[in-house]
């Protein structure tokens, strides 16, 4: 009984990392309102798409990592409450990452999505 708290603990974060790879590995190539990091800034224009979309991939992955480590820790203090502790670190995570993603957004491109930095993804930190 006690391999389905550490599996129901840890599956968020294994299957989030697992699409992000995906994502990151595959894309969106265009604009478009089923597949991608889909918010109003960064649909403005193809750039801004793609910029999204990069940093998109990264943010999905930090975010599935740091929740499989925290289920398993979750897991390690507390196995009945592991699932739970795993959803609500996800739920937060996934907040910050989206606040990370805009802000990236706003910081590099103005509200008309023009870019206003090096608008090279690979040249971020």
């Amino acid at each position: 009984m006690e391999w389905v708290f550490f599996c129901s603990a840890t599956a968020p974060g294994l299957v989030l990392t697992i699409i992000s790879w995906i994502y990151k590995v595959h894309p969106p190539k265009s604009i478009n309102y089923l597949y991608g990091y889909r918010t109003r800034r960064s649909m403005r224009n193809q750039e801004t798409w793609d910029f999204a979309n990069y940093i998109g991939a990264k943010m999905m992955l930090w975010v599935g990592i740091s929740t499989f480590i925290a289920g398993v820790i979750a897991y390690f203090i507390t196995p009945r409450w592991a699932m739970g502790i795993s959803a609500f670190f996800l739920i937060v995570a996934i907040f910050a990452g989206i606040f990370w993603c805009e802000r990236q957004l706003r910081i590099n491109f103005d509200k008309n999505g023009r870019p206003l930095l090096d608008k090279d993804p690979s040249n971020l930190g």
